[in-house]
């Protein structure tokens, strides 16, 4: 059992191979434990508006109207989850927040939209997409499994050591 050839692949090439494991078990185990819990955090497909007041909307626009490119909606025209985070936006100091909610005007907004809120125009626009992280179904169990694996290759020099010593041991007793 101990011969040269099983001592080199079980002193060097299992190891090695246990370590080249783990790294792609990290590799995969990683994003694909991310994807399982990233849908429970906050920011997970909610996105995020940014408005602009009306000095800066009309100094963009250059006083001028915003032209029919531009979709116009009124502030009673939007959802409940968007008059919550466009009322917040228009309050915070950088603009931005959070839609936490139905988003029917998507769209609008990705474009670029100018909002009526009590006679004055506001610019709205998406900053941010916050989409949800895609992985695999299997990637992370995938991941965990070659780990585990990777670790009894790198363990395996010590467990061969043993097994030797016992072989050994038990030839004396005989």
């Amino acid at each position: 059992m101990s011969d040269g050839a099983d001592s080199f692949v079980f002193q060097y090439l299992a190891p090695f191979v246990g370590v080249l494991l783990v790294a792609v078990g990290i590799a995969g185990a990683v994003p694909g434990g991310y994807a399982l819990i990233e849908p429970d955090l906050e920011n997970c497909g909610n996105p995020t508006i940014g408005v602009e007041g009306p000095e800066r909307t009309a100094e963009r626009f250059s006083g001028a109207e915003p032209g029919p490119r531009l979709p116009q909606v009124g502030f009673e025209d939007l959802s409940s989850a968007e008059q919550t985070a466009f009322l917040t936006a228009v309050d915070d100091p950088v603009g931005e927040q959070q839609v936490v909610g139905s988003v029917p005007n998507a769209d609008a907004f990705r474009r670029g939209a100018i909002v009526t809120y009590e006679g004055e125009q506001y610019y709205v626009t998406l900053v941010a997409e916050n989409t949800c992280f895609a992985a695999a179904p299997l990637q992370f169990p995938l991941g965990v499994f070659a780990i585990a694996l990777g670790f009894l290759g790198v363990l395996a020099p010590p467990l061969y050591r043993r097994l030797v010593r016992l072989e050994q041991r038990a030839g004396r007793s005989e």
